[in-house]
């Protein structure tokens, strides 16, 4: 076992600019001076390498680079720095820190993480509201200095331009979701991917998957037409299903399945895959240690009881209860609160340990490697140090798989996924606190995105 740490990101993120710049089309504009600001590629799939340059200047000219784009909401986002040109007149937004703008070393993400709302209200802070189905654009404009300008269009999006994804619907034994592969070719190695405490499904997740050659199914579990409308008392065996659906499929390669989920769907994984050898290759970002407690919004009732997220055979699965105040409940309700944290650290430290014992998700009985990705900043819930719980397990256990823990320093609750416009990471979904720098969220969240890939790869390809 192996915790991995990312120190040496930089330096990678670096080499790959470079490799991707080589082998992509670049796309640009050009000033009446033959200034160009050039994307490559133009078009990015999500979670891939790309990268920003302004040519057409003369030598340590300065440049003003604009970044504009409109989230889901219609909301008007935008950002800006100024970066002096290198010995050729060329500015490589990867490889060159600007002179100003809120950061300091080089980071093609900078643009993009520093992003503020046009004319905000900062008693009012919002999030980027990411697109989950059509990605993002961002709109680049690059002024010189005597007032030429240059601009060009970057989008970023979750099935590869050109490249053709079968969709199945999935209806049947009570199931409900949406499995993708690519059009030609298979079969390919499966996975199920499993979102959070926010229901729903996540399609453009699946497609982002399938983009990088598997077959993925995008399953909704609560929240979601014909399924629980609250995450209580979720039956575990919909998940062994759901695996067995997979299984019959022409374009699923025979073997294994790999699961993916993010936060309380990363408890979910890891129950999933402790119960079913099916599931061969675990991916768990930001994951529980435990079964908490389920969510519902009879929560905030005065006459409250807490229930299971989880059952099996009908019955409750043992779990962890919060452990939150009156008071506390009323500034949720509010949007006031600046973190969940305290709710689990209190609720594990109170619990009888027969409780917690009980409560112990048995990570020993996955019978394949597991990947556990999560930020030290995470204000959702301390998924660091539930990872680390996690790992004591396993090591006490003998557990004769791989095992890695990729921490991000700094990263918040969504540090393990490409979300670069991550500007009011305070605030995640409808106030939720988030936590994380956006800085460390970006650059984190694209380095976990390749992780999972390569861990999904080496372990289901076979």
């Amino acid at each position: 076992m192996r915790m991995r740490m990312p120190g040496f990101w930089m330096a990678l993120w670096s080499f790959l600019v470079v490799l991707g710049c080589g082998a992509a089309r670049a796309d640009s504009a050009t000033g009446p001076a033959g200034l160009k600001i050039v994307a490559a590629p133009p078009v990015a799939l999500y979670g891939e390498p790309f990268s920003w340059k302004v040519t057409g200047l003369r030598p340590g000219e300065r440049v003003t680079v604009k970044a504009v784009s409109k989230d889901a909401r219609r909301v008007v986002w935008e950002s800006e720095a100024v970066f002096e040109a290198d010995a050729s007149g060329t500015v490589d937004m990867g490889r060159r820190a600007p002179v100003s703008g809120g950061w300091a070393e080089a980071d093609i993400f900078g643009l993009l993480w520093s992003m503020k709302v046009a004319n905000s209200d900062p008693k009012k802070p919002v999030a980027y509201r990411h697109d989950g189905v059509n990605g993002w654009m961002v709109d680049l404009t690059a002024t010189d200095s005597v007032g030429i300008t240059a601009t060009t269009r970057f989008r970023c999006v979750f099935q590869r331009p050109g490249q053709a994804l079968a969709r199945v619907p999935l209806e049947q034994d009570g199931l409900r979701g949406f499995l993708y592969y690519p059009a030609e070719g298979g079969p390919f190695p499966g996975v199920i991917i499993l979102g959070g405490s926010e229901g729903r499904l996540f399609e453009g997740w699946a497609q982002a998957f399938a983009a990088n050659g598997f077959a993925a199914l995008s399953l909704a579990w609560f929240g979601y037409p014909s399924l629980p409308e609250e995450l209580v008392e979720i039956p575990l065996e919909y998940f062994d299903r759901a695996a067995a659906w997979m299984k019959t499929q022409p374009k699923v390669k025979p073997g294994g399945l790999g699961v993916v989920g993010g936060s309380k769907g990363g408890e979910a994984a890891l129950l999933a895959a402790s119960r079913n050898s099916t599931f061969r290759a675990v991916v768990a970002m930001t994951p529980a240690a435990h079964a908490w407690e389920g969510h519902t919004m009879r929560f905030f009732s005065p006459d409250y009881q807490a229930v299971s997220s989880w059952s099996v055979g009908g019955r409750p699965l043992p779990y962890l209860p919060f452990k939150v105040t009156r008071e506390e409940k009323e500034l949720e309700q509010k949007g006031e609160l600046a973190s969940f944290v305290k709710f689990f650290r209190d609720g594990l430290a109170q619990a009888d340990p027969a409780t917690v014992q009980r409560a112990a998700i048995p990570v020993e009985k996955i019978a394949g490697p597991i990947l556990l990705i999560s930020g030290t900043d995470d204000q959702i819930w301390p998924a660091g140090e539930f990872c680390a719980l996690i790992m004591a397990r396993l090591k006490k256990a003998g557990f004769p798989y791989e095992v890695e823990h990729l921490s991000i320093e700094k990263g918040g609750h969504s540090s393990c996924l490409p979300f670069l416009i991550t500007a009011n990471r305070g605030l995640l979904i409808d106030g939720d606190p988030s936590g994380g720098a956006p800085q460390a969220d970006a650059q984190g969240g694209y380095r976990s995105w390749a992780e999972t890939m390569a861990f999904l790869h080496r372990h289901l390809d076979q």
